[in-house]
């Protein structure tokens, strides 16, 4: 018996060390409400204060994507965009995708097709 409080005290101890906390629902981050989000973009928060952010939460496969995204441009820049919402000071990135634009080491420029390209996307993952 004793082992088993020393493990809840030591995990405890470890989530409060560590700031964790408990979420609802593994995919309770990644629902999207449309009138929360509507009344924060009306709102605007962060426009009086900088700082507004404090953390941003990343899909694995957001990360998955801007990775593979990054390594197949080898040396050479690489653009894309992050779709997400907010959570109060906190940014959820939920979905990546590459542009099709062609960089050079030290730059890239979208061109009328990857603005056409970025708007159809976005339009398809509505």
């Amino acid at each position: 018996m004793a082992a088993g409080s020393d493990s809840a005290v030591a995990k405890a101890s470890f989530e409060l060390a560590n700031s964790i906390r408990a979420v609802p629902s593994a995919d309770a981050v990644f629902r999207y409400d449309h009138k929360k989000q509507q009344e924060l973009l009306v709102k605007k928060p962060w426009t009086n204060d900088p700082h507004y952010f404090k953390t941003v939460q990343i899909s694995a496969l957001a990360l998955l994507k801007m990775v593979m995204h990054a390594r197949s441009g080898g040396r050479l820049e690489v653009m894309g965009l992050m779709l997400g919402k907010i959570d109060g000071p906190n940014m959820v990135v939920m979905d990546t995708f590459a542009l099709p634009v062609e960089g050079t080491e030290t730059r890239v420029n979208a061109q009328a097709a990857a603005y056409e390209y970025m708007s159809t996307y976005i339009e398809a993952a509505k």
